[in-house]
């Protein structure tokens, strides 16, 4: 009859709708928004001021930014040639990772060194198994910025 093609009509048009609202409520329940800079974390010791500067999607770290600045003043020749060194073996190492970005400057008595790791689980695994990123769990498939700062302000470090 009319009537039951009507209703079927209906039952099949609600459904659609409560499916289509369905799919529109979860879209916007989604994954977090990605916040640059959602911590900042900062340590001076000897003459070394390191700061790590996490982006995060909620408790989610996706990208670690450390930047170390070292005071060359006082440092010998051989001091200056081992840091050298040192700085070269760290391009080699974090320069092969697919991803990671390392730079070194040195300037105005100062060297300043920037690492920039992606913590996508294929980078994060690859970092912590080469000893680049000291961490507990070398499992870890990802970084928990709430535990990591929690960590930091444990071992001295500042936290904005």
């Amino acid at each position: 009859t009319i009537t039951d093609t009507f209703r079927s009509g209906m039952k099949k048009a609600v459904c659609a709708f409560v499916l289509a609202l369905s799919v529109f409520a979860l879209t916007a329940c989604g994954e977090p928004e990605e916040v640059k800079a959602a911590k900042t974390a900062t340590l001076e010791q000897n003459g070394v001021t390191m700061k790590m500067i996490f982006d995060a999607r909620g408790d989610r770290v996706t990208r670690l930014t450390q930047e170390s600045s070292i005071s060359l003043e006082g440092y010998t020749e051989d001091q200056l040639a081992e840091l050298d060194s040192a700085v070269e073996a760290a391009q080699a190492a974090y320069s092969a990772i697919e991803g990671v970005e390392y730079s070194a400057e040195k300037g105005d008595g100062y060297l300043t060194e920037t690492i920039v790791i992606p913590t996508d689980e294929d980078t994060l695994k690859t970092v912590i198994g080469q000893g680049l990123l000291p961490v507990d769990d070398e499992d870890l498939t990802q970084l928990s910025l709430d535990a990591t700062v929690e960590n930091l302000e444990s071992a001295g470090w500042t936290v904005e």
